[in-house]
């Protein structure tokens, strides 16, 4: 079985949150996490697929009672211009849910974590609540993707599973 070179970073990624326990372990200033999940992010999931690139990386998203917590990081991409999660199954591109990172312009080259944040009910848009960005997330049809100025439908995505 032969894996792409950018799978292979993310999986690299994956082990190393794991190696320094990124997950946050099961309890956070007095919250218990109800689920963990920690997605790689590759261009071979993305809708529709990116001509040619070496980006990848992981989205970790923790759900407690009354919050999300995540952590976005990527390796070898530049331009990053948004992040999102998003509503669709498995090679469906969706509608965005939430915006996990909106910079100001584009980003340089990033290799490492470049967001981290909260989503709960002073956060959230309207309409939308930490309870039903919990179902999402449940039933398999939701996806975390990096969108990037060479790649504005998304460079990199990952369906959270």
């Amino acid at each position: 079985m032969s894996y792409s070179m950018s799978y292979r970073k993310a999986m690299s990624l994956l082990m190393i949150a794991a190696a320094i326990g990124c997950s946050g372990g099961n309890s956070t200033g007095g919250l218990n996490a109800e689920r963990t999940f920690t997605v790689a992010l590759t261009s071979a999931e993305e809708v529709p697929q990116p001509s040619s690139t070496s980006a990848s990386g992981v989205a970790q998203v923790i759900v407690y009672p009354s919050e999300i917590r995540f952590h976005l990081s990527a390796q070898n991409i530049t331009g990053i211009t948004m992040a999102h999660i998003h509503s669709g199954a498995v090679g469906v591109a969706g509608p965005i849910v939430v915006t996990l990172f909106l910079p100001g312009s584009a980003t340089g080259n990033v290799n490492g974590s470049f967001a981290s944040g909260t989503l709960d009910a002073a956060t959230l848009p309207g309409g939308v609540t930490v309870e039903s960005i919990k179902t999402l997330l449940l039933s398999g049809n939701a996806y975390v993707n990096v969108h990037t100025t060479a790649n504005l439908a998304g460079e990199i995505r990952g369906q959270i599973r």
